[in-house]
């Protein structure tokens, strides 16, 4: 049996790739992108800060489809003409982007059985001596600052369960608002939230903004979607906001409420617009969701479709309550203290086989430190759907502290590693939507 493949060829060059270069791919989805300097470039290890399109296997496995993913870049086959939103792929086709010394030459090709058993082969013992690595890592560069259980069980009421009660569509024009719909889901997930020290409350945005964390199809048909259907309506208000007048806006306002460990609802409820809910939309991904006849628009967090950055995003935080909780925000000097090997603990609510909830805490290490402001944490730790917004804490001079907050599992990884934005982003940008 034979696999089908495909090589983009770089003819012209440019800053990254020399004329005559040759890359191949057989990935369900391989995505082209724009560095600073406008280059285009093959996805893969260099941060990218937007794509210009993607190519897609198509369902037969033995074909491609290109897809437009920018607004701004114009790519052309070379004499076949614009793309439009999307376009099939020819063997020979020459891929063109506006105002790019660069071109791709796409090229399908077929392998041999025998090659793919060798192929295999070299994925098993790549995978071995990735493995022996991760292996290694956990019998060095530890810090034994373990954290005792009888330390965080003080902490567990001022650590919260979030639920979502119910979603408004609103369409706001020359400051009047028309409801256009609302919806009280059952496929929200419930996650964690925090209360801090300093009179904040904090949780991952994906857990009050739920769509933003969908693992969507890129060339998703809108036009099949349930209009009923939450994703459906981030879609229209992303695409709204981004073809209308200022005057005119959409919005998604989500009323959540808070729950304490033993289950009771506490008094704390908010809704997502109010001037003391923070977010940063700053470094959230907006794309093409193309297709062959339409233009819509997407906002995400999930770090496969842009660069892992997107995912400082996920935080949310709420200013002003009256209350003060037992959860440290971590200082400077706390941060400065974070190291590979750090022992941590992570808090939060998953759910049981049983579908129940009640509040854990596990064990965890870091993997990955945070030396730049803008790098999320990476952990190992036994955590599952629930963990997410709770908060990741580690031992330090001045006691117990929340190095970060519990974002989503890297699967590129298969669920090896687990990542946290740093607690240094809150108070960043705040009401950025």
């Amino acid at each position: 049996m034979s696999a089908m493949y495909f090589t983009l060829t770089a003819k012209g060059g440019n800053t990254f790739h020399q004329s005559g270069e040759s890359l191949r791919f057989s990935d369900r989805i391989v995505n082209i992108g724009e560095t600073p300097d406008c280059d285009i470039r093959y996805e893969g290890g260099e941060v990218q800060s937007e794509y210009y399109a993607s190519i897609l296997r198509n369902d037969d496995g033995e074909s491609w489809r290109i897809v437009k993913r920018s607004s701004n870049v114009q790519i052309h086959l070379e004499g076949r003409g614009d793309i439009g939103y999307a376009h099939q792929l020819k063997d020979g086709d020459i891929i063109q982007f506006d105002a790019q010394p660069m071109s791709l030459t796409f090229r399908t090709h077929k392998e041999k059985s025998g090659n793919a058993r060798r192929m295999l082969w070299q994925i098993g013992i790549a995978g071995l001596i990735i493995a022996a690595t991760v292996f290694g890592l956990t019998l060095i560069d530890r810090n034994e600052k373990k954290i005792a259980p009888e330390e965080v069980e003080p902490l567990e009421e001022s650590i919260y369960m979030v639920k979502v009660d119910s979603v408004q569509w609103v369409k706001v024009v020359n400051g009047l608002e028309e409801f256009l719909s609302t919806k009280v889901p059952t496929d929200a997930p419930i996650g964690t939230a925090f209360h801090t020290t300093d009179g904040r409350i904090v949780t991952a945005r994906h857990c009050v903004e739920y769509w933003i964390g969908e693992s969507l199809d890129l060339t998703t048909n809108v036009d099949d979607l349930d209009k009923d259907d939450i994703v459906y309506w981030a879609i229209e208000t992303e695409t709204y906001n981004q073809t209308y007048s200022p005057d005119s806006s959409m919005c998604m306002r989500v009323y959540f409420t808070l729950y304490d460990f033993m289950g009771n609802k506490t008094g704390y409820s908010f809704v997502s617009t109010n001037e003391r809910v923070h977010m940063n939309t700053e470094k959230d991904g907006v794309y093409l969701l193309a297709d062959f006849s339409n233009n819509y628009y997407w906002r995400s967090i999930r770090s496969y479709f842009m660069d892992r950055q997107m995912e400082l995003g996920d935080i949310l935080w709420i200013d002003s309550i009256p209350e003060i909780g037992k959860v440290q925000i971590a200082s400077e000097k706390d941060v400065e203290q974070i190291q590979n090997g750090t022992a941590l603990v992570i808090c939060g609510y998953p759910m049981t086989d049983k579908g129940s909830k009640s509040i854990m805490f596990t064990e965890g290490t870091l993997r990955r430190s945070a030396s730049e402001e803008t790098t999320m944490l990476s952990f190992e730790g036994n955590i599952n759907h629930g963990f997410s917004g709770g908060p990741v804490l580690m031992k330090s001079n001045d006691g117990i502290v929340a190095i970060g907050v519990v974002s989503r599992v890297d699967s590129v990884s298969s669920g090896l590693y687990k990542s946290a934005v740093p607690t240094v982003e809150i108070g960043r940008n705040t009401n950025m939507r």
